[in-house]
């Protein structure tokens, strides 16, 4: 953890494909300098939908809480999760973030992890 889910209108898929890798660097940069995460806990999805609304990209941003992501260090997170977004499809996007409580959080990794 973090996890940022990235669910996008299917229409969006060529663009998203084409411009993941970038995504993704800038989102797991993003993890590292602002909510000070460790980098083999990060975790990017993106994920095509056939209906989005009300924006045609919403982004769940969910990460554990601690005294280091503070109000500030959310807002900044956003605002750079959605830069590196619109820097690859210029459209409207909703974020949502949530911190969770390490107590009630439970996580399972399973297998190698490569992709078939």
């Amino acid at each position: 953890m973090p996890v940022i889910r990235i669910f996008y209108d299917e229409t969006l898929d060529p663009i998203m494909r084409a411009g993941r890798t970038e995504i993704q660097d800038k989102l797991e940069a993003m993890m590292r300098e602002v909510l000070a995460a460790d980098p083999a806990k990060c975790q990017v999805v993106m994920s095509a939908v056939m209906h989005a609304t009300p924006k045609p990209v919403y982004v769940d941003l969910q990460f554990r809480a601690n005294d280091h992501r503070t109000r500030a260090v959310v807002s900044e997170a956003m605002d750079r999760t959605a830069a590196a977004i619109l820097a690859v499809t210029g459209t409207g996007i909703r974020i949502s973030a949530f911190d969770i409580d390490q107590a009630t959080l439970h996580a399972l990794d399973l297998g190698s992890g490569e992709a078939s």
